[in-house]
């Protein structure tokens, strides 16, 4: 995905207006304008590409998939026997683990002679024998013999964005599994509850909207490109109307509303429509809404 600066942007809004530079107030007002049109754009389409996750592994901590998941506390440390056996690695650390099977994580910290375990992993297994649940595996990409590793690591979960809106909940990768269930779920204040989580798991496989991250600063080098052209008339428009010049306010907010309709448009022709429809069945049919 392409972004631009926010310098950049201020820039064009500079060119329309026919000035080189706005004063310091001004360009205060202009960054509250504008970061309230890139929320305006992020809102008008749940199929912005960029904020889709399709299938992406998250705790579920009772069966709750909260909005915002803490990886500082998922850090965990080993209790120093750890090993490997070809490919696979295990780790056994000093605390219950909240990962999931799919969820990433970093491993740092171990001495190794052969084949280093070291590095960004997906957890590929979970501890099923003991209630303690302090054990998991990841595989590396090479490895022949076994292999006990010195030292102790550090296993801290890497960064998953908020959700913004749950699309889908299943118990599987989607795309690798065909027998993967989807779960119906309930949003409240804590997150979302799944339904009918029989089989107690603390994990899914969730297709989500990610949450907008703005506001964004004047310093910002991650404005979206689809957003870009928008913002900046968008932004210009709120400026010409705070000046009391409506009818020009009016023709710069209609070419705002032609670049976001193009943008739109673009996004729909994805196939991600098919992520934000439900299927809903009863005892006779399915229906996708």
């Amino acid at each position: 995905m392409q972004s631009k600066t926010y310098a950049d942007l201020l820039a064009l809004i500079q060119a329309l207006a026919g000035v080189d530079s706005f004063t310091t107030a001004e360009q205060t007002k202009i960054l509250a304008m504008v970061n309230r049109r890139l929320y305006q754009a992020y809102m008008a389409s749940p199929l912005w590409p960029r904020y889709i996750h399709a299938a992406e592994a998250r705790p579920a901590p009772n069966g709750v998939i909260p909005y915002e998941y803490d990886e500082a506390a998922g850090v965990r440390t080993s209790t120093g026997t750890e090993s490997r056996s070809g490919t696979t690695v295990t780790i056994t650390c000093t605390a219950a683990v909240d990962f999931v099977v799919g969820q990433y994580v970093t491993v740092s910290g171990l001495g190794y002679s052969t084949t280093d375990p070291n590095g960004l992993y997906q957890v590929t297994g979970l501890s099923t024998t003991t209630l303690t649940n302090d054990t998991f595996t990841y595989d590396l990409a090479s490895g022949t013999g076994t292999e006990s590793y010195t030292g102790t690591a550090t296993v801290s979960p890497a960064a998953i964005d908020d959700i913004e809106q749950v699309l889908n909940i299943w118990d599987e990768n989607p795309f690798l599994t065909n027998s993967a269930r989807r779960y119906n779920y309930i949003a409240d204040a804590d997150g979302y509850t799944v339904v009918n989580n029989y089989s107690d798991l603390e994990g899914f496989w969730v297709g989500y909207r990610a949450k907008w991250p703005g506001p964004y600063l004047s310093s910002a080098t991650d404005i979206p490109l689809e957003f870009f052209y928008y913002a900046a008339h968008a932004g210009y428009a709120d400026f010409l109307r705070m000046d009391d010049q409506h009818d020009s306010a009016m023709a710069e907010e209609q070419a705002a509303q032609a670049y976001l309709l193009l943008e739109i448009d673009k996004a729909e022709h994805n196939a991600n429509t098919n992520m934000v429809r439900r299927i809903i069945n009863s005892h006779n049919s399915k229906q996708a809404r």
